[in-house]
């Protein structure tokens, strides 16, 4: 990124990417809170798009953080 800092919730990205690697490096960094926020709005944005393949990523990426 560039120095700014995100939450999951004012994420202006519809690069769906981008939600997955934020996940990626909060579980990295021990945080599954923050993680399962990211996945969770990867998942909403994925749905936005209509974007099957995201959608059925990020569910799976969820379950198996459960």
């Amino acid at each position: 990124m560039n120095g700014t800092d995100y939450s999951a919730v004012t994420f202006p990205s519809t690069d769906l990417n981008l939600y997955m690697e934020m996940g990626n490096n909060a579980i990295r960094g021990g945080d599954e809170h923050e993680c399962l926020k990211w996945y969770s709005k990867g998942l909403a944005k994925a749905r936005e798009l209509k974007n099957r393949e995201k959608e059925q990523l990020f569910s799976n990426l969820i379950i198996t953080l459960i």
